[in-house]
């Protein structure tokens, strides 16, 4: 199989096991029944003709891999495990790691002497374990004939190490260091005032043109946080565009062509229940369309049924609520939200039908968006601060757009602090929202 495939299987998780490190977590890969065989057999096809006798499986995930290739190539297995794991007597060796270290055991008598072995780990980073295992291989005398592992990180000093000290090292997919972040590009909708030389590294504008005509205002891209985003001012730079007057299309078809693989939607609403505050974020889970005039869809030509039982990328919702609690602001991680065709606010009828359909809060710009996105295979969030209680509750102050413009520049420091904290713990590529028919 090629690099892709693997790299769509693999998924990333940032800052684990300690902040500043992207662990790739191969169960994904293990769990698909044809990538694993894939896995397997791409391996053996590096070592079959090379008369194996051991394949020595590095504690833990290496267990599974040396298992398996052991079983195609017809040789035994051997395992290494961290100090103290085995119960008979053991040979030792200590080793550095990416981020720490560490003392490796093999049982005495796991290689005979002139065995020919390969080592097999899921990942190769700075090298450490594998030179600890080569260690204990060596000093039970056996031949090391090659090391495989699934990924190689190339920035980091461990293939380099291998290969220097004369070893056959092979793998099925590398990382750069680049290569991470150029995967993923962040579109950022509405106006959260990021979108600023101030944050921003390698800013520049860019004008767009779509099948579906202009986007409602230039793409903003740059870094931020040391992620690539691009910047859309859902209403125009000076708020000028009314909700049924927007070109969603043309502002997710821009989004896309420019290669944004998620969403985040800063968006205004109205709460409809009395636990949900002035001030509050809400990252909801569904939504209730009930605009009347805006195009729905890409597919005006055919007849396309796109799934949308959960409009919204659960991910993506798990990413920001997680950054919002750590950092203490007051928010719910789900709810129902109704988009109104507008521009006029609810009556105070409408307000208390709409909760008694559910929903949670109300707004009038994320329907059509999220369902577009998810047409062009996107992953999309809404982050909704809520600025009032719409006008069921009889004993507020009826809704104004004043009152709406000035809880979200109150709200905009918050805002800003949470895109910034959440952007770089975006490294999925796999999700359901880009699995669209």
């Amino acid at each position: 199989m090629d690099k892709k495939y693997y790299d769509e299987k693999i998924r990333k998780i940032p800052n684990f096991p300690k902040e500043g490190i992207l662990f790739y977590d191969i169960t994904t890969l293990l769990e698909d029944p044809r990538a694993f065989q894939s896995c397997i057999d791409d391996l053996y096809d590096y070592f079959k003709f090379d008369n194996i006798d051991k394949v020595v499986g590095i504690d833990a995930r290496g267990f599974l891999l040396a298992s398996t290739l052991a079983y195609k190539l017809g040789a035994g297995v051997s395992i290494v495990r961290k100090k103290g794991k085995l119960p008979y007597k053991t040979k030792s060796s200590q080793y550095e790691k990416e981020y720490g270290s560490d003392t490796l055991e093999m049982h005495e008598d796991a290689i005979k002497p002139e065995e020919k072995v390969i080592i097999i780990d899921d990942l190769l980073a700075t090298g450490g374990t594998i030179l600890g295992s080569i260690d204990l291989v060596k000093q039970m005398g056996g031949e090391i004939i090659g090391i495989g592992c699934i990924i190689a990180l190339t920035f980091l000093p461990g293939l380099q190490k291998l290969r220097e000290l004369g070893y056959k090292v092979s793998y099925l997919i590398d990382y750069d260091n680049e290569k991470i972040s150029s995967n993923i590009k962040i579109g950022i909708i509405g106006g959260s005032g990021l979108d600023d030389p101030e944050f921003l590294q390698n800013y520049s504008q860019i004008d767009v043109d779509t099948p579906y005509g202009k986007p409602s205002s230039l793409l903003i891209t740059g870094k931020l946080n040391g992620v690539e985003v691009v910047f859309l001012s859902r209403h125009g730079k000076d708020h000028s565009i009314m909700p049924t007057r927007v070109l969603y299309q043309a502002n997710i078809w821009a989004l896309k062509e420019i290669g944004c693989t998620h969403i985040i939607a800063t968006t205004a609403c109205g709460s409809l229940r009395e636990y949900i505050k002035p001030g509050d974020f809400v990252f909801p889970d569904q939504c209730i369309d009930a605009t009347k005039q805006r195009a729905l869809t890409f597919f005006e030509d055919k007849v396309v049924h796109t799934p949308l039982a959960d409009p919204f990328c659960q991910q993506l919702r798990n990413i920001l609520s997680d950054t919002a609690k750590a950092i203490s602001l007051p928010c719910h991680n789900k709810g129902t939200v109704i988009t109104i065709e507008g521009p006029r606010f609810s009556t105070r009828a409408e307000s208390n039908m709409y909760r008694l359909w559910s929903a949670d809060v109300i707004n009038m710009s994320t329907c059509p968006e999220m369902a577009l996105a998810r047409e062009l295979g996107m992953c999309y969030q809404p982050i909704a601060m809520s600025t009032d209680y719409d006008c069921w509750k009889e004993n507020e102050t009826p809704v104004t757009f004043e009152m709406v413009m000035e809880k979200m520049k109150q709200n905009s420091e918050n805002v800003k602090k949470l895109i910034i904290l959440a952007l770089p713990k975006i490294q999925f590529t796999e999700c359901v929202c880009k699995k669209s028919d």
